[in-house]
């Protein structure tokens, strides 16, 4: 998702320029850099950019090389340390005339800008400054995060990831607190988002349907994210959903379906069997073309791991089946296939080696 197609969403659900300028920078995040003190947003129509106008806190026409830049700017903050500037541009003097014109007819008043006021306004010369405290706070507060990130993204659907910081404080309270609480949506791809609550907010956040729909009733704003996304329970769809991604993705023919389990046979012999009653009660295990357990994803919370319960047996011979490592799966086969992909291609390549040498896999 684009930062314009999340500032339309903003706007199909009535907020005005203030409020959208709060998704945004949850968005805009992620695209800071020590060397940009602005994020510069185009916007697509004079209506749009009224809107922006309409609650900023400056307003004003910047010209350059000849173009006219119709700006709202939104000031920098602790949890953001770049303005953010939504602009139109404009060189035709025509098309200059009919922008002002429109801005001043809707009460917006637009004030000459040159170089050196723009610069004062900005606060450029203090933003490696300012950058870099942010960054160290954000770096701190999403340390757990990008961990836990880093490894949905090698092992799941997840490709990429928002950490909306509120500085180790609570989002919705302020309280200083270390837990992490994240939630995510798998559509055409995964995104993971990640923000930080009390514990008496992270328990009110559990009578909600989804965390995002926690954070969308007591902020009051949308939920962008779950645009195009298909949200998924166990139940026949996750079999039915779980069968054709085995057979798309895994190349395998279903050989049964034992209520929420799927045995899947791939050419090479080997089984992918998935079971899935809930979230937290799954396993994906790996057997050999003589049905012998080779490796195993699973959800039983009887290992100290990180990011746990959830873990993978890479190895289940009898001396290597206690060694475990976290494998950020989630439950749901669909979203879990790089996973499941990598152990049963290493489980064949490794059986294919014995068979070639001779040995006893």
């Amino acid at each position: 998702m684009s930062i314009n197609q999340l500032i339309q969403i903003c706007f199909s659900h009535g907020l005005d320029g203030r409020n959208t300028d709060t998704c945004v920078k949850s968005m805009a995040v992620n695209v800071l850099k020590p060397n940009m003190p602005v994020v510069a947003i185009e916007m697509k129509s004079q209506s749009d950019l009224l809107r922006m106008m309409k609650t900023a806190d400056n307003t004003h026409i910047y010209i350059g090389a000849g173009v006219f830049h119709f700006n709202a700017f939104y000031a920098a903050a602790d949890n953001f340390p770049a303005p953010r500037i939504y602009y139109m541009k404009a060189a035709d003097l025509t098309a200059v005339g009919a922008i002002g014109t429109y801005m001043q007819q809707h009460g917006v008043a637009l004030t000459p800008m040159n170089d050196q006021r723009f610069s004062p306004l900005i606060e450029d010369q203090r933003y490696a400054e300012r950058y870099q405290q942010w960054h160290t706070r954000w770096e701190a507060n999403s340390k757990a995060f990008k961990g836990l990130l880093d490894g949905r993204v090698k092992n799941t659907a997840v490709e990429q990831g928002i950490w909306l910081s509120s500085n180790g404080g609570c989002m919705m309270c302020g309280d200083k607190t270390d837990l992490m609480s994240t939630t995510t949506v798998i559509g055409a791809t995964g995104i993971m988002i990640g923000l930080q609550l009390c514990g008496q907010h992270e328990a009110e956040a559990m009578d909600h349907s989804t965390l995002l729909n926690y954070i969308s009733e007591k902020m009051g704003v949308p939920v962008p994210f779950l645009v195009g996304a298909k949200i998924v329970r166990h139940g026949q769809k996750t079999i039915d959903m779980t069968c054709d991604a085995v057979r798309d993705e895994l190349n395998c023919v279903i050989e049964k379906i034992d209520g929420q389990t799927i045995t899947a046979v791939r050419k090479s012999g080997f089984r992918v069997i998935i079971r899935q009653d809930a979230i937290n009660d799954y396993a994906y295990n790996i057997q050999d073309p003589t049905r012998k357990p080779i490796s195993r994803i699973d959800s039983a919370d009887h290992h100290e791991v990180e990011y746990g319960p959830d873990h993978v047996h890479r190895d289940l011979s009898k001396s290597k089946k206690n060694h475990v490592e976290p494998s950020f799966t989630y439950g749901f086969a669909v979203a879990d296939l790089k996973a499941i992909r990598q152990l049963v291609e290493t489980a064949e390549a490794k059986w294919t080696s014995a068979q070639a040498s001779g040995k006893d896999s």
